[in-house]
């Protein structure tokens, strides 16, 4: 029996499952093809939204239906009715097909013609039942750059070649990672350890930071026969966008469905499958921290290379930095997860939460929060208010060089024009001008340093984050002050228990809290008009959540 499905891009709503909206699903393979002659639209899109992640084949794309399945379509992908048939008996239904969309696995191509409605390769639906009894849930379709999409077809083009070849970056992690790259460091550390370039060192591992970065820059970008010229740097860029892209879906489906899903491990392609930007700012990590050990062994080992030849040496330096490599991929990076497990949730497209279980992997990231901190922003984090929080590396280390082969860029041209523009920036800005315009704003702005604007912050409805704020500057002058810690406790637990009250007790607890914040402005005179002020709010809010309890 077909349903009433509604799904939703850029503010338009678009009713589907009736029968003018149905539509013709082709999927081609090397060996076969499936054609399914009657899909509701919204099926039809879910189906496009499965070659986000780029799958090899029919199989693979759907095992990755949980990561795109709404409401609005079936649990499984198996009950879909797709039949095999010969390409003629293919091409003779989408003659007659009034809407229709051929997936090419082969070719990687996606075809849509007749009044199948352009999608586009980067596109957001918000799909539901229509009456939402079932919830509602994004669909985020984000074809990668080296599939072809051709919307509004002729259907001649079904069996036309591509019009462009296959440009997938592939990426050998084990010449990246592996004894390929650790043989590279052991020999160009230890050429540099008998060159008069070897720096004086009291075992400070900055005295080697100009050469880290010269066997940094020469391994990425020296070509290399075993890549067929290329140069390692090659490997790592060309899909970062759209790893990232794939991933933040994923992320914001999270916050709807409360389930994070990996890709699958079992591709054909999966180990040689393309890096997104967590990977790529880790490899470089991973990179200084393998030069860097064996600047560290070397200083250590000098009689020992004394002693040895060059091939001994290297051999010994070898096993030495493959232990490294170990021992630095499972251990915590910055107080967060493994290496080993960011490059893994990379690969298989998932954010990293605290404490959020992933399915299809073991490790869970631990809660990276510390609790011990007198901060009332991080206490509401770690009470989960803001709920599961995600984190990321942003990359900005890799520009600290300022040099294109560490960049997060893919060409040297647009390396090039990201620091013109940064160049333009840094010429137009008058640093009198600023200092001038801050003092003027300094004059008529708010007792606090922190909050600049009355209006309300996004998502909070109760206005406790931006109380947060105002308390995490009363705990800062607190700070200030020697052994004021049961003042800030005090202020802290009134705050947590406001916070926290129910109708009936939130008028209680608002003057418990206002008596702190009085208490502590008759003790501390810089702390007056800040009191003051937070006391309003705090009059204002509770009027208000008052009136929504008797709505």
């Amino acid at each position: 029996m077909l349903f009433e499905a509604v799904w939703r891009r850029l503010g338009r709503v678009f009713v589907m499952g009736k029968a003018t909206d149905l539509c013709t699903v082709v999927v081609l393979e090397n060996s076969r093809s499936l054609i399914a002659k009657r899909l509701e639209e919204d099926v039809a899109l879910t189906i496009m939204g499965l070659i986000s992640d780029d799958p090899g084949s029919w199989e693979e794309a759907k095992s990755v239906w949980p990561r795109y399945r709404s409401p609005a379509v079936c649990q499984v992908p198996d009950g879909l009715p797709f039949e095999e048939s010969s390409l003629a008996g293919v091409m003779e239904v989408l003659a007659v097909s009034e809407s229709w969309m051929v997936i090419d696995f082969q070719t990687k191509r996606i075809l849509s013609g007749g009044s199948f409605e352009p999608v586009g390769r980067d596109a957001a639906f918000s799909m539901s039942l229509g009456d939402k009894s079932q919830g509602e849930c994004s669909l985020f379709i984000r074809i990668p750059p080296w599939w072809e999409l051709l919307e509004t077809a002729s259907l001649f083009a079904v069996t036309e070649p591509r019009q462009e070849p296959i440009c997938k970056p592939k990426v050998d992690r084990e010449l990246l990672y592996g004894e390929t790259f650790l043989s590279y460091v052991a020999d160009r550390v230890l050429e540099y350890q008998r060159s008069p370039d070897w720096p004086e060192s009291d075992g400070d591992l900055e005295d080697f930071y100009g050469l880290t970065v010269s066997v940094h820059r020469d391994w990425l970008m020296t070509p290399r026969e075993d890549l067929g010229g290329k140069i390692p740097r090659e490997l790592l860029h060309g899909a970062a966008r759209w790893s990232d892209m794939v991933t933040h879906g994923q992320e914001l489906r999270f916050y709807e469905i409360g389930t994070l899903i990996a890709i699958p491990t079992d591709w054909a392609q999966y180990d040689t499958d393309p890096m997104g930007s967590q990977e790529l700012c880790m490899y470089f990590n991973y990179c200084r921290a393998m030069i860097d050990s064996a600047w560290g062994w070397c200083l250590e080992n000098e009689d020992l290379i004394l002693t040895l030849d060059h091939p001994q040496v290297a051999k010994v330096l070898l096993d030495f930095l493959q232990q490294c490599k170990e021992d630095w991929m499972s251990e915590s990076y910055q107080g967060g997860p493994s290496p080993r497990f960011v490059i893994e949730c990379d690969r298989r497209r998932v954010a990293i939460g605290d404490g959020v279980a992933i399915e299809g992997m073991d490790e869970v990231p631990r809660e990276n929060h510390i609790l011990d901190c007198n901060c009332p922003i991080c206490l509401m984090m770690a009470e989960g208010a803001f709920g599961p929080s995600f984190s990321r590396i942003d990359g900005h280390h890799l520009e600290l060089d300022e040099e294109f082969a560490f960049s997060m860029a893919q060409t040297l041209e647009d390396w090039e024009f990201e620091n013109q523009q940064y160049g333009e920036f840094d010429e137009g800005v008058d640093e009198d001008d600023l200092e001038t315009e801050f003092n003027q704003k300094e004059e008529s702005v708010s007792v606090w340093s922190g909050v600049r604007s009355d209006i309300s912050l996004p998502g909070d409805q109760q206005g406790h984050l931006k109380m947060a704020f105002m308390v995490a500057e009363i705990v800062s002058v607190l700070e200030s002050y020697p052994n004021r810690i049961l003042d800030i406790q005090s202020l802290n637990i009134a705050f947590s228990e406001y916070r926290k009250a129910d109708g009936r007790r939130r008028k209680k607890a608002a003057k418990k809290f206002k008596r702190v914040l009085e208490t502590l402005a008759c003790r501390f005179p810089e702390l007056v008009s800040k009191s003051a002020d937070l006391q309003s709010r705090i009059d204002e809010s509770t009027r208000l959540l008052s009136t929504e309890d008797k709505i």
